[in-house]
């Protein structure tokens, strides 16, 4: 039977983060806080009144956040692509792969490969976007680059080359964290993410927060 996801916050996504250690350092703070993560049932069961309709839901800091294979249900190629779908606007060339049980979200046509992520109207502000990203070596990823640009309308936000290829003979995921401008995007305004692969053959996008902070 698959295992419970850990209660509680998942940790922060920093660059000392790798998958290797999320669950172990989810579960070891669920755990030390399990006080914080009890659901309603075992609170009624205590003794306490609980009544729904006087809590308010939390804000979600994040208009989209994912990580491949860490979530219950996103471990295939087909799961990835319908999580993305209802936030690209346009696609020339990329899709979910699955290469040697490392999924993620690739440039299949190759260089010159692009496509748009964009939001209408947003419900809460983005002051940065964190892209997960896996690092290889070898020819197949000789040169791998990556360029994203963060708009508001034509107002550009944010811009950055990031490179998909590293000396290292492994294959490691890093954390690439762009700060926006200013206040970043604020609520009411659109919000819109270009990616084209502008160096190399081949790049794996392995997860995504957008986000208030």
């Amino acid at each position: 039977n698959p295992k419970r996801k850990p209660r509680g916050l998942p940790p922060l996504l920093t660059d000392e983060l790798s998958i290797e250690h999320v669950t172990q350092q989810w579960t070891e703070e669920s755990q030390s806080n399990a006080h914080l993560w009890k659901n309603n049932e075992e609170c009624i069961a205590e003794g306490h009144s609980i009544d729904e309709m006087d809590h308010a839901p939390l804000p979600k800091p994040c208009l989209l956040s994912w990580v491949a294979n860490l979530e219950r249900h996103l471990d295939n190629p087909k799961r990835l692509e319908g999580k993305l779908q209802p936030f690209i606007s346009s696609n020339d060339g990329w899709s979910a792969a699955n290469d040697n049980g490392k999924l993620g979200w690739v440039p299949s046509s190759g260089l010159g490969s692009k496509f748009t992520m964009n939001w209408k109207s947003v419900s809460q502000p983005v002051k940065a976007v964190t892209w997960m990203i896996m690092r290889s070596y070898g020819e197949k990823w000789a040169g791998s680059t990556l360029n994203v640009q963060v708009y508001s309308g034509d107002a550009l936000f944010a811009s950055e080359d990031i490179v998909g290829f590293h000396d290292k003979h492994t294959s490691e995921t890093y954390n690439i964290k762009m700060e926006l401008d200013g206040d970043g995007v604020t609520v009411g305004s659109d919000l819109t993410i270009k990616f084209q692969l502008t160096g190399g053959s081949t790049f794996k996008i392995s997860g995504m927060a957008i986000c208030d902070h």
